[in-house]
């Protein structure tokens, strides 16, 4: 959105007062007008008769302001929570602010205030330059597509405020509602838009139209009035045979192109028994009948049953009949039970049922050791203790290792090899004696590791030992716990400046800033001084001269100026 340059719009200020006037706003409080009460009275009286100003109303102000105060602070209009609202920057010299809002207060109740910053100014803001205007439509483009634009000296800064709503009649991209889909609504003269959804009424296809060799398009909703936007050819595929099973429904021509037509002589194809082998149906459920004539694509209409009362499983170690005589079948797997070798227990404890290779069990028929044991493996044994013993590789001159013990098929893990103990936790832990070590199995700090109680470590600034520092103090056992460590983190709990309270005067002293929570509990540790020097200006204070003593403590006006 473009916006227009505000330079233009010069000629229509409305400032009731000297604009190039100088106004000053010494010693306000919060709240007290910039004009004193005569030109505050001249004010209002210029505003009524500017028909413009009303509420709501969006005007625009710009001034140019000079201040001497060392922080920013806001003027506005009072109503509503302040409106037309600037800010002057601190120690501002010839800065131009501007802001634009809509009137919250009649002219009667036109107040310019100090509204925001110190409670009472202790410097000096002028204002001069006052420019005061209502915002007009033509400075920024608020009308969008379906919209056209008031006359561009119009009052407004809004879309509702500056533009109209185009109407059907002269919205090009309706034109008219041309064309076989559409057709006017009623009243199209009269009625606002920019589309035809907006001022037109569709037109919906009539099946009616469509002609032999065609049907309606396949839709609900469609526009149109002809059989280009409305129809299309009929074809085999969108029919059914009598039979999905003794007729073959054509959908393509021998050219691979999609067959027209719409009878069973154009479209379907006799499906007979004599082109279907019994003898494929699954597990032979099924066997090619003495005769095949008749028409027919199923099992059930050209073939006879298998009962597995007829059939023997084979080999009896791997299959079991299922004893259903009357189920149809003539294989295993439709009339016997698979035994599997998952279900069969090795009776040599060396040997087990193999596995695939996802671990999962295994898959193969048998119900005997020959069929379904073999040599138990290292890959299936787990280390007695994982942190004592670590596996050997899983292959073994280029064979998978065999075994099924800690001595066939794992490695010793000693302390002296495996764990740093003064790393292991922080400050937790120390080395065992190195005689201890020797042939010491373990990889842990509670197998390998001697602990560093905390009833032996002395906490940063306790000079005296008594558990309790100026910064820290020890952690107590219990006889449940006993605290391990080597460290202030570990061992002890720190005292922060946060809770220290002093009893020296706090127009001398501050707390210090760190950038973390500062350790102390004492005057020293969590405080420091306050200067007069730094804290004070007496000249700015009207107070005299500032002090010179660099020594001198104090942030007041009392302790510090003479």
């Amino acid at each position: 959105m473009t916006t227009v340059a505000v330079q233009p719009f010069l000629a229509f200020a409305q400032f009731p007062l000297d604009a190039d006037g100088n106004y000053h706003a010494t010693g306000l409080s919060r709240g007290e007008d910039l004009f004193n009460a005569k030109d505050l009275a001249a004010f209002q009286e210029g505003l009524k008769t500017t028909p413009d100003w009303a509420v709501p109303v969006a005007w625009h102000l710009s001034v140019t302001v000079n201040s001497s105060i060392k922080e920013p602070v806001k003027f506005g209009f009072a109503g509503s929570g302040g409106f037309l609202m600037v800010t002057v920057p601190a120690e501002a010299a010839g800065v131009e602010v501007e802001a634009t809002g809509r009137v919250a207060a009649g002219a009667s109740d036109a107040s310019f205030q100090y509204r925001d910053g110190p409670k009472v100014l202790n410097g000096d803001v002028i204002f001069t330059n006052f420019c005061l205007r209502p915002r007009r439509c033509e400075e920024k483009e608020f009308c969008g597509q379906g919209w056209e634009p008031k006359p561009p000296k119009t009052v407004g800064n809004s879309r509702l405020e500056c533009c109209d709503v185009i109407a059907c009649k002269d919205a090009k991209e309706v034109d008219g509602c041309s064309g076989t889909a559409w057709k006017q609504k009623a009243n199209f003269d009269e009625l606002k838009g920019y589309t035809k959804d907006q001022c037109c009424q569709p037109v919906l296809c009539d099946a009616k139209i469509c002609g032999p060799g065609f049907k309606a398009k396949n839709a609900t909703g469609l526009q149109g009035s002809t059989t280009d936007e409305c129809c299309e050819p009929a074809y085999c595929h969108e029919m059914e045979c009598p039979s999905s099973t003794q007729y073959t429904l054509l959908v393509r021509d021998d050219d691979g192109k999609p067959r027209r037509g719409s009878t069973v002589k154009e479209c379907c194809k006799e499906a007979k028994c004599t082109d279907l082998d019994c003898g494929k149906s699954p597990n032979l459920a099924w066997r090619n009948k003495t005769s095949t004539d008749g028409l027919g694509s199923t099992f059930l209409e050209c073939c006879d049953k298998n009962l597995c009362a007829d059939f023997t499983c084979a080999p009896s170690s791997q299959w079991k009949p299922k004893n259903l005589p009357k189920l149809q079948g003539g294989s295993n797997e439709a009339c016997c039970q698979p035994l599997m070798c998952k279900a069969h227990k090795c009776q040599d404890p060396k040997q087990t049922v193999p596995r695939l290779a996802d671990g999962s069990p295994s898959l193969a028929l048998g119900s005997t050791d020959e069929e379904c044991c073999e040599l138990k493996l290292c890959k299936d044994y787990t280390c007695s203790d994982p942190t004592k013993w670590s596996m050997k590789p899983l292959m073994e001159d280029g064979s998978p290792r065999k075994g099924f013990d800690d001595e066939t098929c794992c490695e010793e893990i000693f302390c002296e090899n495996s764990i740093d103990c003064e790393r292991a936790d922080g400050g937790k832990w120390r080395s065992k004696a190195p005689e201890a070590l020797v042939g010491l199995q373990g990889s842990t700090t509670q197998q390998c590791c001697e602990a560093n109680h905390c009833a032996d470590y002395t906490c940063t600034s306790d000079s005296q030992g008594t558990g309790h520092g100026t910064k820290w103090y020890k952690k107590a056992d219990t006889n449940q716990y006993r605290y391990q460590g080597s460290t202030d983190a570990e061992c002890c709990l720190p005292k922060y400046c946060d809770s220290y309270e002093t009893e020296l005067p706090l127009t001398k002293w501050k707390r210090r800033k760190a950038s973390v929570s500062l350790l102390g509990s004492t005057d020293a540790e969590c405080f420091e001084k306050r200067l007069c020097m730094e804290e004070v200006d007496c000249q700015a204070l009207g107070a005299g001269a500032n002090v010179t003593d660099a020594s001198l403590l104090g942030s007041t006006r009392d302790e510090c100026c003479f």
